[in-house]
């Protein structure tokens, strides 16, 4: 898994460099997030809510490669519980032709989410998994170099403890594009 990330990260700052190319330019983003996790088993599924951040790195003025970096809190566990979620995962982005500020766009990641829990007074745990997002979502122009990034909706799979989980992620927040 770390050879994969630091392909891709390789990748990152070498479309990076492409920037003065006509069609071709960077993107970053702080976005909220909200995480639906169903754990599978017959559990009742879990809210985490938190944040994101990517880093787009366009080939064309439509295909770009995207790290996307985010964490969440788990909400309504009972007191002293705590919970957290945090991924990071890499891929292939693609924007839709539009006529005028709405740009659709679709998009699938793959990385790796780290879960820690932890109860007050008796100690706390993590682990790692698998991780592949697949989905889309719509930005509408602000300005030329403001974009708000109105949705974006995922399936979020995930493979802890032997077992599959398949999750809803939303996300909406601002981004900011440079040479594009």
């Amino acid at each position: 898994m770390r050879k994969l990330m630091i392909a891709f990260g390789l990748l990152l700052l070498a479309t990076a460099s492409t920037r003065a190319q006509e069609n071709r330019g960077v993107e970053v983003s702080g976005d909220y997030q909200y995480v639906r996790f169903n754990p599978g088993s017959g559990a009742s599924g879990i809210n985490c809510q938190g944040g994101s951040g990517s880093f787009g790195a366009y080939l064309t003025s439509r295909v770009g490669v995207i790290g996307e970096f985010g964490a969440c809190k788990v909400t309504g566990l009972p007191s002293g519980a705590t919970a957290h979620e945090m991924n990071y995962l890499f891929g292939p982005r693609m924007y839709f032709h539009s006529h005028g500020r709405v740009f659709p766009f679709v998009q699938t990641l793959v990385g790796a989410e780290r879960f820690s829990a932890g109860v007050s007074g008796v100690g706390s745990g993590s682990t790692s998994a698998f991780a592949w997002t697949a989905g889309g979502g719509a930005d509408v122009t602000l300005t030329r170099h403001v974009t708000f990034r109105a949705i974006q909706v995922e399936y979020l799979y995930t493979h802890f403890s032997s077992a599959s989980q398949n999750s809803l992620r939303l996300q909406s927040g601002i981004v900011w594009r440079f040479g594009r």
